[in-house]
Parts: C-alpha cells; structure tokens; sequence
C-alpha cells in the first residue's frame, strides 16, 4: 500500500471510528463517507460485534454524565452535564479530555528534560533544536510522549510518530491549508488597504 492509500484509509477510518463515537447511524456515516447504506452497516455490525466494550463505554459514559450531572478524568478534571446539553459533547469529552492530558504530561515532561517547545498543535508537540541534535531530540521527544501516555492510561503506551522539519523547511498540514490560505489571503488584503 502506498503512503498516499494508508493515509486515505487513515483518514477514512478516523471519520468512521468518530462517527461511531458520536452515535452516528449507517445514514450519517455513508453520508460522511460516501459508502453505501448497506457498508455502512456493515461497518458498524462489524466493529460492534469486534468492540463491543467500546459501544458499551459510550452508552456509560452517557448514563454516568446524566445520572451525577457530570463526567470526570483520571485526573479529575470535569465536565458538568445539564439538562439540555448535546449528548455528543459528552460521549466526546473522555478521548478529548484524555488526549489533552497526555498533551499536558508530554508538555510538562518536555520542559523538564529542557527540551524547547515552539507550539503544542492539539495533539502533537513542535520543538526546537540544533540541527546537530535532531536525531537525539526526536527519539527522546518520542520516548517522552509514549511516557506521558503511559501515566494518563495507567500503563497503556501510545506509539507516536515523528516529522523532521529542517532549516528552510516549514511545518505544513493539509488539513488547515484551508484555514491557512485564508489567512494569508485576508493578511495580504489589509497590508494592501494599509499601504
């Protein structure tokens, strides 16, 4: 498989496995994904009947946040559940909640080992180095990552993965070119009506 089809497929099986966290039915997800009705539930009879504690912990996740009126993490950080309140935003707040904390320990554990960090981008961390160093940095930025998941899952270790950005290179991510044009595009626009 070429790196451009394991991406597709990555990106594919990111909008299903989300979907189905979101409580999306077979016409929500062929209508998300352009598959049919019938793969759909295909689909989602497959991944039930292959991850059924999944499917269950978002059903608890739901009745433990209207029960107690609140939702909590590992690290007791809480969202508050009202009446009222999209059933989505709490089936999505323990992977958000989570991904975040292991953002936070894998920030913290970076400062502490004197690593310099330029930006955390949601769930990934950009650090500055020597050119000389970057190998040594990368591996033990890796490291530092699988550490932080490892204590925000009580043991459970996260592969990561790593982008080298060398001098005259930048950072870019085709998912906010978008965004990114647009900014650039409205800069550009107001330097020209301040001229």
């Amino acid at each position: 498989m070429s790196p451009e089809e394991r991406e597709a497929v990555r990106d594919l099986a990111k909008i299903i496995v989300l979907s189905i966290q979101y409580g999306a039915g077979a016409n929500s997800l062929a209508a998300l994904t352009g598959l049919t009705r019938s793969e759909a539930h295909e689909i989602l009879a497959r991944l039930r009947a292959r991850f059924p504690r999944f499917q269950d912990f978002m059903h608890s996740v739901g009745d433990h946040a209207g029960l107690l009126l609140e939702i909590s993490t590992c690290f007791d950080w809480r969202l508050r559940h009202r009446p009222g309140d999209n059933p989505r935003t709490v089936r999505n707040f323990p992977m958000q909640a989570t991904g975040s904390m292991i953002l936070h320990a894998t920030c913290l554990l970076t400062e502490r080992r004197g690593i310099e960090i330029v930006a955390p981008i949601h769930d990934a961390v950009v650090v500055q180095c020597d050119a000389r160093d970057v190998e040594d940095v990368s591996a033990g930025l890796d490291r530092l990552m699988r550490d932080a998941s490892a204590v925000v899952l009580r043991g459970c270790e996260l592969p990561t993965d790593c982008q080298i950005i060398r001098p005259g290179e930048r950072y870019f991510d085709k998912r906010g070119k978008a965004m990114w044009d647009t900014v650039t595009r409205l800069l550009a626009k107001r330097e020209r009506e301040s001229a």
